[in-house]
């Protein structure tokens, strides 16, 4: 009965927000939606969230909360995915991305325990964002393979996960999720239920690091993507900022996510912050680019809010990007316009930062500095980029003989 009281607030509070739609079909199309889903929910056993779930996959025909085949079914697949929002407490977004998928109930609680356990361990809350991606592809494995707890894992389940993980995966990515569930296995809370080890399996974890380089592109490249934003418009002279940072200074698409009006001094002409992952202090001068660009967003873009940080939502409610927003959506049209070749590499502003990072290297700055500029805590993560400079590369290379020499 609580469940349904739940439910029924839910219902209120979405229908409520239907009423402005001027579609009537489509409204219509939504509030029947949720009238089926509560008559569906009142029957049967299971909670309310496992109950969603269910209706998402029998009514769709895809996983929990996977694209839908028709416009029509995208429809639906939108409202039940705010109820879930606010059924869990949170406020119904504005635009939804289809693929996220859920862990599955019967691990809802190991996912808690190992959050908190990191969160006890001081990991960033990028850190342990990133983990619980990783974890939730071994959880989904369990449930799909008929695993419904910890306790029953054993060897050969844990071979076949493993086996699976190469035909899905990169050789990093692959090692990525290793590392992981080899830490998930380590927490106190979850290595004492475990009837069999599993470490042996995970003890010698090696990843080709340079299996594919990192996506960057030539200085050209880069003024014609910055070129192609349409800086009369309050998104361009957003994206514009969004992308100066990112290309002038390498900053990390979280620092340019949780910058603050506090890093900003005027009068000095500097920006000064903590880096949002390494926590490292670093010092940048204002160039009058970056300048110009950033009077232009506060002045013309930025929606009237005390919030602290330089970045908010245009949309009411004026508030910051998620953590999990990379702005991929955001800049990645930008080199499709500019006309500049993205195939088999990425093409946001992760990709705008590691350009910078390129081309200091080729500029042949020493490592170290480049390393300072960047953020790197280790020489060994800024070393990636040597592998991208072609033109000392080549200098480098040997001649290979001929086998008739």
């Amino acid at each position: 009965m609580a469940d349904l009281n739940l439910l029924g607030n839910a219902l209120d509070e979405l229908k409520e927000q239907l009423l402005f739609l001027d579609d009537s079909k489509y409204k219509a199309c939504l509030i029947h939606v949720l009238n089926d889903f509560y008559d569906y929910a009142a029957t049967g056993e299971g909670n309310l969230h496992q109950k969603l779930l269910d209706y998402y996959q029998e009514t769709l025909s895809v996983r929990p909360f996977e694209k839908p085949s028709t416009v029509y079914l995208r429809r639906k697949a939108r409202i039940l995915q705010m109820l879930n929002d606010v059924i869990n407490g949170r406020r119904p977004k504005h635009k939804y991305c289809y693929g996220n998928s859920v862990i599955p109930t019967v691990y809802e609680h190991e996912a808690t325990v190992y959050s908190d356990w990191m969160t006890r361990q001081g990991k960033s809350s990028g850190t342990i964002s990133s983990r619980m991606g990783r974890i939730k592809v071994f959880f989904i494995f369990l449930a799909e393979n008929g695993c419904r707890e910890i306790e029953s894992i054993n060897p050969n389940l844990m071979v076949q996960f493993i086996t699976q993980l190469s035909g899905k995966y990169s050789s990093q990515g692959k090692a990525n999720i290793l590392y992981t569930l080899r830490n998930f296995f380590s927490s106190p809370e979850i290595s004492c239920r475990l009837a069999c080890d599993p470490m042996p399996l995970l003890s010698q974890l090696h990843s080709h690091k340079h299996e594919r380089l990192a996506s960057c592109y030539s200085t050209t490249e880069i003024h014609d993507v910055m070129a192609a934003v349409d800086r009369s418009t309050k998104p361009g002279k957003t994206d514009y900022l969004m992308m100066i940072l990112a290309c002038v200074y390498g900053l990390r698409v979280s620092d340019i996510r949780e910058l603050r009006f506090s890093s900003i001094n005027w009068k000095k002409n500097t920006i000064t912050l903590h880096q949002y992952k390494t926590k490292r202090y670093v010092k940048f001068p204002m160039i009058e680019a970056v300048i110009l660009a950033l009077l232009d967003y506060i002045k013309n873009a930025r929606p009237s809010s005390d919030d602290p940080h330089v970045f908010i939502k245009h949309r009411s409610p004026h508030e910051p990007y998620a953590q999990n927003d990379h702005f991929s959506y955001r800049i990645s049209r930008y080199f499709v316009m500019a006309g500049v070749n993205t195939v088999n590499k990425h093409h946001g502003l992760h990709s705008m930062r590691h350009s910078l990072a390129t081309e200091l290297i080729a500029d042949e700055f020493p490592v170290n500095e480049v390393a300072t500029i960047m953020g790197h805590t280790t020489i060994a993560s800024t070393n990636t980029y040597i592998w991208s400079d072609i033109r000392h590369l080549k200098i480098a290379a040997l001649e290979v003989p001929g086998y008739d020499k």
